[in-house]
């Protein structure tokens, strides 16, 4: 899909420009989503007072938190089709590295990130579509499939703390 698009631009800690940009030409491994519902999170605010080291390179698209529909497939995707409502997580591991041998992925030192989400459309990686992109259940809208990512994050600390269902919790920071 050729074109421009709006977008929202990280050049810099405090500095997020609203742009026109080229619409990402997707690879034969992608797939073109047109963001039907984008959020903010923590990591985005962090990133956008202070920067992020990894995370996101400086005059990109910002945001990582987002649901939206399928608008084109590259030629060897064929587990999802034009059409489909998806959401992906913005991260893959490399599953190779010292830390992934160990299973321990939010530690890969080669992680592949992708954010995009403040635009109109987010080109998805092959990496990503193969291990960390979802269909939405019709019954879910958008808004709520855009919270996959934090869900899981809150889910996986409840699964690694062994929190019994009688158990008294405290929870800070809600």
């Amino acid at each position: 899909m050729e074109g421009k698009m709006k977008a929202q631009l990280f050049y810099g800690p405090e500095d997020v420009r609203y742009e026109n940009i080229n619409i990402p030409e997707i690879g034969d491994d992608e797939v073109l989503v047109r963001i039907k519902s984008a959020l903010t999170c923590g990591s985005d605010l962090k990133t956008y007072r202070r920067g992020h080291p990894t995370m996101i390179k400086e005059a990109s698209v910002f945001g990582h938190e987002w649901a939206g529909d399928i608008v084109e497939i590259g030629s060897d995707v064929d587990n999802f089709k034009v059409g489909d409502r998806i959401v992906a997580v913005n991260s893959v591991p490399c599953y190779e590295c010292y830390y992934c041998k160990l299973e321990r992925y939010s530690l890969c030192e080669n992680l592949i990130y992708n954010n995009g989400a403040y635009a109109e459309y987010i080109k998805i990686p092959g990496k990503i579509l193969k291990k960390n992109t979802y269909i939405i259940p019709d019954k879910i809208d958008y808004r709520e499939a855009a919270l996959l990512e934090p869900l899981a994050c809150v889910a996986h600390g409840i699964e690694e703390s062994n929190i019994k269902t009688d158990d008294m919790v405290v929870i800070n920071g809600a």
